[in-house]
């Protein structure tokens, strides 16, 4: 196993694999995203157009599915459905803005 693939092992079991998926939103925005995930003890993984192949093996335990609604296309919605994530609860934003990540994420905790 490489180092990278070490550190990532290392990483999501340090965070319990505990994943947030942000589904559409700007993909200008995934550092910003990904910013106020890590504040919460989360991973995030953002797919802005397309769920590449082999997510299903790569994702870890999903802890919420976050869909930006105003910026995802069907296709989208329906790739991330196939994923076969029936535990984590889904969570649908008007907004693709940041605040509107951090409030759905303040919520889900509480």
């Amino acid at each position: 196993m490489s180092r990278e693939a070490l550190a990532r092992e290392v990483e999501k079991d340090s965070r319990g694999g505990r994943t947030v998926l942000v589904i559409g939103g700007s993909g200008g925005m995934s550092d910003r995203y990904r910013d106020v995930a890590e504040k919460h003890g989360l991973t995030l993984k953002h797919y802005e157009t397309r769920v590449p192949k082999g997510v299903r093996r790569d994702v870890g335990k999903v802890a919420l599915v976050i869909i930006m609604v105003t910026m995802v296309s069907h296709a989208l919605r329906d790739q991330v459905h196939n994923l076969g994530i029936n535990d984590a609860p889904v969570v649908y934003l008007r907004s693709a803005s940041v605040s509107a990540l951090r409030g759905a994420l303040e919520q889900w905790e509480a």
